[in-house]
């Protein structure tokens, strides 16, 4: 199966990256040299990889191209308790629809991760202790589950994710009072527990999956305007793959940005 390894990100420095990323949330430094740091939970799966950059700091927008990285746990109600221990500023969890119960925080740089449990709202489940397991609150029930990228052009980015990287559409979420609407990605070739892409059952069940998705977030509005974050400043930079029959391919920014209108 293919995977993405890596999720790419351009900062000024590291500074606070590693405070926050293995001390707070647990994961591993993968590597670490002058012009990179390279942190996941698994190194088999995902990483988050944070290159040095002449760039001025990062500032999120409501309607950038790139919206947030995000994490599944088993039990959010825990991890929330854990992070407000340290000190960190969270949010009330909260069951967003029929999606999921969630929270979002911010990293250092200014990059948004949501916390998103594996089961809705009263579905926790505590962390198995396992010969993997490190003692922590997050790394030992979390997964690097989602990059999530925004779209008005649902044509092109349908033909390019399903045609063009020969991803397979697991989940489609309708938000349609907040005018949008959530795809899922992945090379996965699972059966899915309703065969509806629309259907509540798979959520949760797609919360749990091992691996990292695509998440787009289509605004249904033409009007609504992406931004793509300038090179001139810190920002999301792509991310990478292995293929089921290649070697490591990046996806460049550049090539996402095709994208924006």
């Amino acid at each position: 199966m293919a995977r993405i390894t890596g999720t790419y990100f351009r900062v000024p420095d590291f500074s606070g990256l590693h405070a926050f990323y293995a001390d707070l949330l647990g994961m591993s430094v993968v590597r670490k040299d002058d012009d990179s740091i390279v942190f996941s939970f698994d190194p088999s799966q995902n990483s988050l990889v944070f290159q040095k950059a002449d760039v001025a700091p990062y500032y999120a927008g409501p309607h950038d191209f790139y919206w947030k990285i995000g994490l599944t746990l088993k039990n959010l109600d825990q991890a929330v308790s854990y992070l407000r221990g340290k000190g960190v500023l969270v949010s009330d969890p909260y069951q967003f629809r029929d999606i999921g119960y969630m929270t979002k925080l911010t990293d250092p740089k200014g990059f948004h991760l949501e916390l998103l449990q594996q089961g809705f709202e009263g579905n926790e489940q505590m962390p198995e202790l396992n010969l993997a397991a490190r003692g922590h609150a997050i790394a030992d029930q979390a997964i690097l589950a989602h990059i999530t990228l925004r779209v008005t052009d649902l044509v092109a980015a349908r033909d390019y994710f399903e045609n063009k990287l020969g991803m397979r559409l697991m989940s489609i979420q309708p938000v349609n009072d907040r005018g949008f609407c959530l795809y899922f990605y992945s090379w996965n070739n699972e059966a899915l527990p309703d065969p509806d892409l629309k259907a509540v059952a798979n959520r949760e069940w797609l919360w749990r999956r091992p691996y990292s998705l695509i998440e787009l977030q289509h605004w249904e509005d033409p009007a609504v305007q992406i931004v793509q974050t300038p090179m001139g400043q810190a920002g999301f930079d792509g991310f990478s793959f292995l293929g089921r029959s290649h070697g490591e391919r990046k996806v460049s920014l550049g090539e996402l940005t095709t994208l924006v209108p």
